[in-house]
């Protein structure tokens, strides 16, 4: 069975904590815009972003039942 190198905690704390907060919030920002990018890609043509956005968030928040009243909410 191959050995793995010894783990060092500070470069593992290092590969979490890499920049500045702000920029590691601006990271996860720019990286939520990507994924709308996708989103809205797998759309029909004409959907705006804005419309994008509003699908996204009601299919997020569905709860654990599928609900009649969220499906009739116009996105």
């Amino acid at each position: 069975m191959a050995r793995l190198p010894r783990r060092d905690l500070g470069a593992e704390v290092a590969k979490q904590f890499r920049g500045t907060a702000e920029e590691r919030v601006l990271l996860a920002l720019a990286l939520g815009q990507q994924a709308l990018d996708v989103f809205l890609a797998s759309l029909p043509p004409g959907t705006t972003r804005v419309q994008a956005a509003a699908i996204a968030r009601r299919n997020k928040q569905r709860g654990r039942r599928p609900s009649e009243v969220m499906e009739t909410v116009d996105a």
